[in-house]
């Protein structure tokens, strides 16, 4: 009897270590979830940054949020890649791109903006106005993104950059720098559209020390003539204070605007003072992430 049990224990103990030791099924298990983890890694370098912008109106005498975005990018061997995400119109607002270099060009494919003028390309939470211009953009103001593919490039002075989208239609960005130094800078910009909204404009930015003008002319197809444009000048009192002015003639029934700006960096923070051709004050804190 006694025998018999212990034949039978042992049975079980061999049995438990050949299954413990019985290892096929863990190693394979072990195989996918290391492809698994090889699949999900999409390089290092990620980066998350943003800026929120609380605002008051003295017109409406209403409180919001003005500029605000969250951006995440960063890369993975010879591509990059950028998300960016705007609460104020996500539908239209929002960048979901990747790079890469071939062919002796920058690629870029996927949504992001078109490249036209510098008004429309500028990063709002960069802009001394809290505001856009309307020009050379989709004539809406915002800085509308599409889906299509870009190339760019150098070519001594020159860059340029080619844009389709889905519909085949192109535009096309050409800047060149005329004077580049320690001194006087100036350099000129001229982009074409086939869209309905964009046309064509001729842009020219000079900067000599605190002082710095843009011009943007050219042809409004968001609904003005032939002839509209939109002048800039700045001047930074110090480190800490910008002025900017800015006049704005979409060529129209309506007269021409005249905005100004004041922003000073402060507390790792930015506020703005901007008062509008219709006398209403803008006050703004951005704060950036």
């Amino acid at each position: 009897m006694n025998k018999l049990v212990l034949s039978a224990l042992a049975a079980t103990v061999v049995m438990g270590t050949t299954n413990a030791n019985d290892t096929t099924d863990w190693s394979g298990l072990d195989s996918e979830l290391n492809a698994l983890s090889s699949s999900l890694n999409f390089g290092e370098g990620l980066q998350i940054g943003g800026y929120l912008e609380a605002t008051y109106n003295t017109d409406t005498k209403n409180w919001g949020t003005g500029r605000r975005r969250l951006t995440a990018s960063g890369g993975a061997g010879e591509f990059g890649y950028h998300l960016s995400v705007s609460a104020a119109n996500p539908s239209e607002d929002n960048d979901a791109y990747i790079t890469f270099d071939g062919m002796g060009v920058g690629w870029t494919m996927g949504t992001f903006r078109r490249p036209t003028t510098g008004n429309h390309l500028a990063d709002e939470g960069d802009a001394l106005f809290m505001d856009r211009s309307g020009l050379g953009g989709d004539g809406s103001g915002q800085a509308t993104r599409v889906e299509g593919l870009m190339a760019k490039g150098t070519m001594d002075n020159v860059r340029w950059a080619l844009h389709l989208d889905n519909d085949s239609l192109f535009t096309g960005r050409f800047a060149y720098d005329v004077i580049s130094g320690d001194g006087i800078n100036l350099s000129v910009a001229y982009s074409i559209g086939e869209t309905g909204a964009i046309g064509d404009w001729f842009e020219a930015n000079l900067s000599s020390g605190a002082f710095a003008l843009a011009a943007t002319v050219g042809d409004d197809d968001s609904g003005g003539g032939n002839a509209s444009s939109v002048y800039i000048g700045t001047y930074e009192v110090n480190d800490t204070v910008t002025i900017g002015l800015r006049q704005t003639d979409h060529d129209d029934d309506n007269d021409a605007t005249m905005d100004i700006a004041v922003t000073c960096e402060c507390g790792g923070a930015r506020w703005s003072l901007q008062q509008n051709e219709d006398e209403d004050l803008l006050i703004g804190c951005i704060v950036g992430f």
